[in-house]
């Protein structure tokens, strides 16, 4: 049964694209197509656009990878469900970017671009610079991304009109090497935590991603009079003993430790060997709680654990966009923990399909990025709309938020921001 549309444009918008949009109807959270919504004649009924996706399938990632290519298929089969948009309907083909090597990536990157089949390609992340959307933009196929937005920017800004098809979903990541700063000043005033000495110590893994974010966080706190009492770098990849980085740890005694190593399995090993012996420190892991596995390793272990999200799914049961993917999620998969990798991945594919819809020719690119580009839309992962000059969404609260959590009770819990907790901070089992 069709619901009314999730997808609502803002203003401004040209007078003649507002005549060509017709009302949506949605099965689902965020952009979506009307079944046989019958507004092209001059498309080929029946005919079938191929949807890429770039994926660590297998590697430390592969967790990060299924989810985005459960969040695509979803979008997909929602999408056929109602007949396709303008006579088209989807098929997704997967390409494995492995431990995201570049000579992964590349071959990935260059299998998609051969395919004629492949109209767009749609990525949580691939590579850990995003170099390859260069690659895209030189092939003028539709690329949507989802991480390391730093890269993207960097890459992007200097020449926007260089990549007319190259669009991320995700703001800048500048919040997250603040948030947990003033987070952590703001409980400290309430009198919800006492830091001792004021000092931090920081752990950080040998990539793009988790380097700047780290960097972002030592100016930050060194900025609010903060020592850092150490910091060190594990290498990209696979960590299982952390006992050596522990151990600093233990020596420097800090009130605030931050992990900024995303995988996963490392976050969750490091949380169990620092609960053998833990200081009195507040804890807090830069992207991995996030993941459904690590609360699968860790249990109640996770209990007090701080991290945070851009791009994930908005917990809030009166934000419907978010409310109805995860029902429709539970629904295909079986839980309510909506990946957010595969939340990223199926907003990603609902917006192509509502820009080919305005367009109608799957085969100008070029048309269909600039439709992505002035969109403007309710997703599960909060409103989207884009920056002309870097390319990537736009971040805030009444945009995409930064969501701040904390497991408490072995559940997830939204602390900030206000618009949308669900909970408040609380000192974490190894500290009352």
């Amino acid at each position: 049964m069709a619901r009314p549309s999730l997808f609502r444009s803002r203003p401004p918008v040209a007078a003649a694209l507002l005549a060509a949009v017709t009302t949506l109807a949605a099965c689902s959270s965020g952009a979506t197509t009307e079944a046989g919504d019958g507004q092209a004649a001059a498309s080929p009924a029946g005919k079938e656009i191929q949807i890429g996706l770039l994926a660590p399938l297998t590697g430390g990632s592969a967790s990060d990878g299924k989810g985005m290519q459960q969040g695509a298929e979803l979008a997909i089969k929602q999408l056929n469900e109602r007949g396709g948009v303008g006579g088209y309907t989807f098929k997704l083909k997967s390409v494995d970017v492995q431990g995201q090597s570049n000579d992964a990536v590349t071959k990935g990157v260059q299998t998609l671009i051969d395919d004629p089949e492949i109209k767009a390609v749609v990525t949580g992340y691939a590579s850990t610079s995003n170099f390859e959307i260069d690659e895209f933009a030189a092939a003028e196929k539709v690329y949507l991304i989802g991480g390391n937005t730093a890269q993207t920017q960097a890459i992007i800004e200097k020449d926007p009109a260089k990549y007319p098809t190259v669009w991320s979903v995700t703001p800048n990541y500048d919040a997250y090497g603040v948030e947990p700063v003033t987070l952590a000043l703001k409980w400290a005033d309430q009198g919800l935590w006492k830091p001792r000495s004021k000092s931090v110590f920081l752990v950080r893994s040998d990539n793009p991603y988790s380097e700047g974010i780290a960097d972002g966080l030592v100016k930050e706190f060194q900025g609010k009079g903060w020592k850092v009492a150490g910091q060190e770098k594990v290498p990209f990849g696979a960590v299982n003993d952390w006992g050596t980085v522990i151990s600093k740890i233990r020596a420097a005694d800090p009130d605030f430790i931050v992990n900024t190593d995303y995988q996963v399995a490392n976050e969750a090993s490091f949380m169990q060997q620092f609960l053998q012996n833990p200081t009195k420190s507040l804890v807090f892991m830069q992207y991995g709680p996030n993941q459904p596995q690590f609360f699968e390793l860790t249990k109640q272990k996770a209990d007090g654990v701080l991290f945070n999200n851009l791009a994930g799914l908005v917990p809030s049961a009166d934000y419907a966009p978010a409310a109805q993917l995860q029902k429709d999620w539970q629904a295909a998969y079986g839980t309510t923990e909506v990946d957010p990798q595969g939340v990223l991945t199926y907003v990603e594919t609902m917006i192509y399909a509502e820009a080919l819809r305005k367009v109608g020719d799957p085969d100008d690119a070029k048309a269909i990025g600039a439709a992505i580009g002035a969109g403007d839309s309710e997703q599960s992962s909060g409103r989207i709309a884009f920056d002309p000059a870097t390319h990537l969404a736009k971040q805030g609260d009444d945009y995409v938020p930064l969501q701040s959590f904390q497991f408490q009770d072995e559940k997830k819990v939204l602390i900030a921001p206000e618009k949308y907790t669900s909970g408040t901070f609380r000192l974490p089992p190894w500290m009352s």
